[in-house]
């Protein structure tokens, strides 16, 4: 099965045997729809001109999700320097992509978030990489805090999907963690298909936007010039960057793919020597993924 990593890609989409594949183990799993709200909210995002009051409306429909946003847009991880006490002034605040990129991710954490046994261990860690991913965005110019968060829920989102359907594949996750290759290679071999493409599949029947689902495709693969669209290049960046800093915290850093993730991330995002520095004495200070 041809991979983004195992040749210069043509296409930025995954083929469609591989696709096909993907397909087949999603039907295997119990993958839970994505609410209407969402839909709804993503839909209104197509419009020429999206309305902010349809919008609010929309959220405000489901109190329980109308008190989980509120809760979440004032979370210390996205450091606001006013508290936002309604869905409305989060519209003004926010701006309509970035709260609707919020509702989505605290969407797919009500969905998930009730993972047990094999699966809790890859979504405690995917919960992780989505706060270091929403840290470093606070450092690179182009990529909203929110939009940061969702994508970092959602680009193992198929390891989650996986942990379902293989035993013993949390070891595996944690086993394989500074081998990303070597995970994906344990996938195709049990499955046929592997978690990157899983993950588009289901961005892409999530709704989500075209380059967020590209770069979960990607984000395990080198840098490839087919990929024209900067957004991308950033959030796999991003990730990688992250999934390197957690590495740090963990000891496994020194491993060939983790130190090819740092040096490209790095490139790409042009941080600071100053802002390096800090990112790596927070990973190792507050033991990211420890």
């Amino acid at each position: 099965m041809t991979t983004p990593s195992q040749c210069s890609i043509i296409s930025p989409y995954p083929p469609k045997a591989a696709l096909e594949a993907a397909f087949q183990a999603v039907r295997k799993a119990r993958v839970p729809q994505i609410p209407d709200v969402v839909l709804a909210l993503r839909a209104e995002l197509t419009r020429p001109e999206p309305n902010l009051r349809v919008v609010a409306d929309l959220i405000a429909q489901d109190l329980a999700l109308t008190g989980q946003i509120l809760k979440k847009v004032n979370a210390p991880i996205f450091a606001r320097r006013t508290k936002i006490a309604s869905v409305q002034q989060a519209v003004m605040l926010l701006g309509i992509n970035q709260l609707v990129n919020l509702v989505t991710a605290t969407s797919i954490e009500r969905m998930l978030g009730d993972a047990k046994g094999s699966a809790r261990v890859v979504w405690e860690s995917i919960m992780e990489q989505a706060r270091v991913a929403t840290i470093i965005s606070g450092l690179v110019e182009g990529i909203g805090s929110e939009e940061a968060y969702l994508f970092g829920l959602m680009h193992d989102v198929g390891s989650l999907i996986f942990a379902d359907l293989l035993e013993n594949y949390g070891y595996e996750w944690v086993l394989r963690f500074g081998a990303p290759q070597s995970l994906m290679e344990h996938e195709r071999a049990a499955l046929g298909a592997d978690h990157a493409t899983v993950g588009f599949l289901l961005a892409s029947t999530w709704q989500l936007p075209e380059h967020l689902a590209l770069a979960i495709y990607h984000h395990h693969a080198a840098r490839d010039h087919a990929l024209d669209d900067p957004r991308v290049h950033s959030l796999i960046a991003i990730a990688q960057l992250s999934h390197y800093l957690i590495a740090l915290s963990l000891g496994n850093h020194e491993l060939p793919e983790m130190i090819a993730y740092r040096d490209a991330a790095r490139r790409e995002l042009e941080l600071s020597e100053d802002d390096w520095s800090s990112l790596c004495g927070r990973s190792l200070q507050d033991g990211w993924g420890a």
